[in-house]
């Protein structure tokens, strides 16, 4: 009869028979009368033992990325109940977002149905929100690695008055960026690792741009309806440019409030937003800001997995 250790170390290939010892090395493995059809379906199950357990052992090990929402969310804190530190310029405004996601029709995707589009556009006012301040429009795709993992690409347009620029001016903007989803527990954590090169009217040159985005959902309650959010998002610009850009540490972006699931797959946040603008050519920057965005993620064949 055929020799089962052989027929298994014969299915995990050469590498592993070369680790076995030497006497096992020297001799033939014994499949005679051996039922290679029959022996696959306990090879496939073993298989998956092996993945499962594989699985299981990458769960126990402490998540980088939970220590990064964690530090993120932590700088928000600070910064949220902190003074206005070496700031000289406070302003106060009121900032709209809505956000969709979502998956491409099945016409256009792929058998697993991973590939995404994106959709957000924001409206912001400052100059104590008594002004038209940034309009933006940013469109993408992206691709599911997994439950957790997806690449995203796309382009941004974005129009800027006073008082956030000095003269009006649009810029044009690529964008990519990686995703991170986990839940632990019933609390979502999740960070945004976004790479932009930027195109200003105000000069020439592009700059290049990265944020990092941190931020926790807390659900509420036992129907899950309410919930809390929390963000932070930390810019540095790579490069300087003569269109007002400096190396270094461009702004931070700190959120917390309140929000509402209103079914599976729309939500709002409704808080407040501290953003810190670090001004090489000037003093510091405070906006206060009342940030209310709206969350929509879609699919075309079933509801979303995320």
């Amino acid at each position: 009869m055929a020799n089962l250790e052989h027929l298994i170390r014969l299915k995990e290939g050469v590498a592993a028979r070369n680790q076995s010892g030497n006497e096992d090395r020297d001799s033939a493995p014994n499949l005679r009368e051996a039922d290679l059809g029959a022996t696959r379906v306990g090879l496939h199950a073993i298989q998956r033992q092996k993945t499962q357990l594989m699985a299981q052992r990458t769960a126990k090990r402490p998540s980088l990325h939970r220590l990064l929402v964690i530090v993120s969310l932590s700088i928000a804190v600070l910064l949220i109940f902190a003074p206005t530190l070496q700031a000289q310029y406070v302003d106060s405004g009121t900032w709209f977002g809505g956000y969709a996601t979502g998956k491409l029709p099945r016409s256009m995707n792929n058998p697993n149905g991973s590939w995404r589009v994106w959709m957000d556009g924001q409206l912001r006012f400052g100059d104590d929100s008594s002004r038209f301040s940034q309009g933006l429009v940013r469109p993408g795709i992206g691709y599911s690695l997994n439950k957790a993992w997806s690449l995203w690409a796309g382009y941004a347009y974005v129009r800027t008055d006073q008082p956030y620029a000095l003269k009006p001016s649009t810029e044009n903007r690529i964008w990519e960026q990686v995703n991170w989803q986990h839940l632990v527990g019933s609390t979502d954590l999740s960070s945004r690792t976004r790479l932009e090169q930027r195109f200003n009217s105000a000069g020439t040159g592009t700059g290049v741009r990265l944020r990092e985005m941190g931020k926790l959902i807390q659900p509420l309650g036992a129907k899950k309806i309410w919930l809390v959010a929390m963000s932070d998002e930390m810019f540095v610009n790579l490069n300087s440019t003569n269109f007002g850009a400096r190396s270094g540490a461009d702004r931070n972006r700190a959120f917390i409030g309140p929000g509402i699931n209103l079914g599976r797959t729309i939500r709002t946040e409704v808080g407040y937003m501290n953003q810190y603008i670090f001004n090489n050519n000037g003093p510091d920057r405070v906006d206060n800001i009342f940030s209310v965005n709206a969350f929509w993620n879609f699919s075309h064949s079933a509801p979303p997995e995320e």
